[in-house]
């Protein structure tokens, strides 16, 4: 009785060491999934004018990266708002190529809300460059940089827009729901500032990208009236030392500090809670 005694409290033992490990087994995996890898995300691209190719040819590069694109005809109002209450998305590529308001009250409310919960911002002024040069190696290696950070933020919007007032309507209806600076005016400087360190630039050559010396707008830098941070990642720095961003994001230069999934923190939970139990069952 004793010798079976013995062994039951041996095997007990076993038990809470099998369980220890899988607990930290399951606590590991919960960090290596949260180790900063962008994941496939479900994107809804809006489409406006001069279509349909640049927005085809922009999902396709999109696609490549293993996201799942959507294209919504954003030219009837109310398109956007419908879109986005029948499909979770974790991303919006709101690309205004068009001289026309269209998205409607409801389309920029839906937008602010989804961008609540999904707060990564990309502004790109000269985005029109996935128009007249979509297939360049550096507009395809940007428009994917932008999707993978835009990821690791927890998702997000990417707003790309031209000169202000004429080619913004859509992007700063949108900007301003949210309580964003809008684009403004219309430069033609030269792209001088293009920091090789920024996520947004990696396997991008700066002189490739079209903007530099075209007529496009100004994005917003500094602190929002919403009270986020918006950083330069591409542009012009003038003789005064004062910026004029043509890209900026709401994560610095280096990227944005990676949001866990749900299904992370339920890793993570379970695994500590199953340590946890261990150490209660060492004290008893």
């Amino acid at each position: 009785m004793a010798d079976r005694i013995m062994k039951t409290k041996v095997k007990t033992r076993k038990d809470k060491k099998g369980t220890l490990a899988l607990s930290a087994s399951i606590a590991a995996a919960a960090f290596l999934s949260f180790s900063g890898q962008a994941k496939a995300d479900n994107i809804l691209l809006t489409q406006f004018d001069y279509g349909p190719d640049a927005y085809t040819l922009m999902a396709s590069n999109l696609t490549a990266s293993g996201h799942t694109v959507d294209i919504v005809d954003a030219r009837t109002g109310g398109n956007v708002a419908a879109a986005l209450a029948a499909e979770a998305y974790d991303q919006i590529f709101l690309y205004d190529l068009t001289a026309s308001l269209y998205l409607n009250g409801a389309d920029t409310a839906a937008m602010a809300t989804f961008w609540s919960a999904n707060s990564g911002l990309v502004v790109d002024s000269r985005s029109y460059g996935y128009y007249y040069q979509g297939s360049d190696p550096s507009e395809v290696a940007l428009l994917q940089n932008v999707a993978a950070n835009l990821s690791l933020s927890g998702g997000g919007v990417w707003v790309g827009t031209d000169h202000n007032p004429d080619w913004t309507h859509n992007g700063n209806a949108f900007l301003s729901a949210i309580g964003v600076d809008p684009v403004t005016g219309i430069f033609s400087d030269p792209v001088n500032f293009a920091d090789p360190s920024s996520v947004l630039l990696s396997g991008v050559t700066p002189t490739a990208l079209w903007g530099g010396g075209a007529s496009i707008g100004q994005t917003p830098i500094g602190t929002q009236p919403n009270g986020i941070e918006m950083y330069i990642h591409f542009g012009h720095t003038l003789t005064d030392g004062s910026e004029r961003p043509y890209i900026s994001a709401s994560f610095p230069l280096a990227g944005p500090t990676a949001v866990p999934e749900p299904s992370t923190l339920l890793l993570i939970g379970s695994g500590l809670s199953g340590l946890g139990l261990m150490r209660f069952w060492k004290r008893g």
